[in-house]
């Protein structure tokens, strides 16, 4: 028998996992680094995670953003427990800092 020497913490099963989101930025970074690795295209990409063209052409497009503001979009952190950032808030320029959390 195994004896740990911490207690596992209770997890009510009639509870539903709560939704993450993620950070576009680093969803972009992922998926540039995977086509890399693997020598995709984007129409390839998009065939094998069955999302749309358009939507992988806007996540790659989030690359081309000044280095300022991509740091200060992955300064924000990954697995979001609301969505802090958008699509329409990048398009309007620089945004105050807000914490995710």
């Amino acid at each position: 028998m195994l004896i740990l020497p911490y207690p596992l913490p209770f997890i009510d099963p009639n509870t539903k996992p709560r939704r993450t989101f993620r950070n576009p930025l680093i969803v972009a970074m992922d998926m540039a680094d995977e086509m890399e690795r693997e020598g995709l295209t984007q129409a390839e990409l998009v065939q094998k995670h069955g999302i749309s063209r358009t939507r992988v052409n806007q996540w790659l497009s989030l690359l081309q953003l000044p280095v300022g503001e991509r740091r200060r979009i992955l300064a924000m952190g990954d697995h979001w427990e609301r969505r802090v950032l958008t699509e329409r808030s990048l398009r309007n320029g620089p945004q105050p800092f807000h914490s995710p959390l």
